[in-house]
């Protein structure tokens, strides 16, 4: 493996990290970190959120990692837990927040 994937691997689960805990925290959901897949769903069958929760996890998306999001965003990014990782690796958000 080259160093260069191994780092994007390694960012990639240190940002899934932080959306996880952030989602638990600013949901307060009732499960830990281990027991939310990374493609389950936020709404419906998924994590059963709903339009309020959504709206938490914008305000906590901008609070975490400096994102807003407009409505065509938000609707692709709002889908999984990887959808949100996704987003905040797409955006040009400071190194150290990475970290």
């Amino acid at each position: 493996m080259s160093p260069e994937l191994k780092e994007q691997i390694e960012q990639r689960e240190r940002v899934f990290k932080r959306v996880v805990e952030m989602l638990i925290s600013a949901l307060k959901l009732d499960r830990t970190s281990e027991e939310i897949d990374p493609d389950t769903p936020l709404f419906g069958t998924g994590l059963g959120l709903d339009s309020v929760d959504a709206v938490e996890i914008i305000v906590a998306l901008e609070a975490e990692f400096g994102i807003s999001l407009d409505e065509s965003e938000g609707r692709l990014a709002l889908r999984t837990i990887n959808s949100l990782v996704d987003l905040v690796l797409n955006r040009e958000v400071m190194p150290q927040l990475l970290e």
